[in-house]
């Protein structure tokens, strides 16, 4: 295979660049593109080039007058943190979000480590099954963020995976002593964890990996006391209460409380792209604008869907009826969107 993990690439068509962050299948490649890095697409290697920002010279002759390549790094990791105050943080939590390829069908997962708390952390990573080492990482976590680790093949459920997570907690005195598990992943225990994960605001499977930094856990909890404890939580948060809204006057009076959801009003060079992977994106423009909606204290709001074959209705529908913050919604006639939009009441 021409192209490794860390190939910087250009399309041949749309002349948008990226990098390689994965192999999928039949040949495909996952490229995260440099204009918008929260956006992965998938492309087969014969609509790429190799391409690096060099001299007009270098660039025409690269790879093809005998110059040596440059040995690729794997990309960076994304990280991505919340201006907000979390007023109940759950901990450090291992979350996997499902990412759709073709006909919706779910075949990779995006690791994540999310740290929800204010404390900062050195993490040693490693997820691996009975077959193969699946990923690893030797990161600094910060405080209230999501780290990406890395893709976990749906295939790979089959085989016990489980997590080895040690960390130890940064503080002004120096780092703490090292916290350590192995969490072992199984199947159906893996199914039931589906929720909104923080920080990320995406549904993703989600488990609590530390909650208390005081001593190592010093057992081996399997997902299935996980899953028990989790029900637990549930019972004991089901008070009317609500989290606090930061409010702001100024992003409340400048907020449009709509979105167009086509797929050309949110980013070039779609046309490339499998139905899988436009409603991926799709429903990643829907929850960013819900998330700042509910954060603004907006009351209502307007989702542009279209018509089509109804798959994007029905995935915000789903997304809606799970929601904490939706008080109802509708997809009715209405004089300006016809029956293209769905109308959602918040809290």
């Amino acid at each position: 295979m021409l192209f490794t993990i860390g190939t910087r690439v250009k399309f041949r068509f749309t002349e948008e660049t990226g990098v390689v962050i994965g192999y999928l299948e039949d040949g495909m490649l996952q490229i995260r593109l440099d204009d918008d890095p929260e956006f992965e697409i998938p492309a087969f290697e014969d609509d790429i080039l190799p391409y690096e920002e060099l001299g007009p010279q270098q660039a025409a002759t690269l790879y093809g007058a005998g110059l040596q390549k440059k040995v690729p790094q794997a990309p960076q990791r994304r990280v991505l943190t919340t201006q907000y105050h979390i007023l109940k943080p759950k901990g450090l939590q291992l979350a996997f979000e499902p990412m759709p390829g073709r006909d919706d069908q779910i075949s990779r997962y995006k690791v994540w480590l999310i740290n929800d708390t204010q404390f900062e952390f050195l993490l040693e990573f490693d997820l691996y099954s009975s077959t193969r080492d699946i990923l690893s990482a030797d990161e600094k976590v910060q405080t209230a963020s999501a780290l990406e680790l890395g893709d976990f093949l749906s295939d790979d459920l089959n085989d016990s995976p489980e997590a080895f997570v040690k960390i130890q907690r940064i503080t002004t005195a120096g780092l703490e002593e090292a916290l350590e598990t192995t969490l072992k992943i199984r199947p159906k225990q893996f199914f039931n964890s589906l929720s909104t994960a923080p920080i990320l605001g995406v549904p993703a499977y989600q488990f609590v990996v530390f909650n208390s930094f005081e001593k190592a856990a010093d057992s081996e909890e399997g997902l299935a006391d996980y899953t028990k404890s989790k029900k637990k939580s549930k019972r004991a948060d089901s008070s009317n209460s609500r989290q606090y809204k930061p409010y702001d006057p100024e992003a409340f009076a400048t907020f449009v409380p709509e979105i167009d959801l086509h797929i050309q009003k949110l980013i070039n060079g779609y046309a490339k792209l499998d139905k899988g992977e436009i409603v991926r994106i799709q429903m990643l423009h829907f929850q960013k604008f819900l998330d700042r909606a509910i954060r603004l204290g907006v009351p209502r709001i307007f989702v542009i869907h279209g018509l089509g074959e109804g798959k994007l209705r029905e995935a915000i529908a789903a997304r809606l009826k799970e929601h904490p913050d939706v008080v109802k919604f509708k997809n009715e006639f209405h004089h300006k969107y016809g029956y293209g939009a769905t109308e959602v009441y918040l809290q």
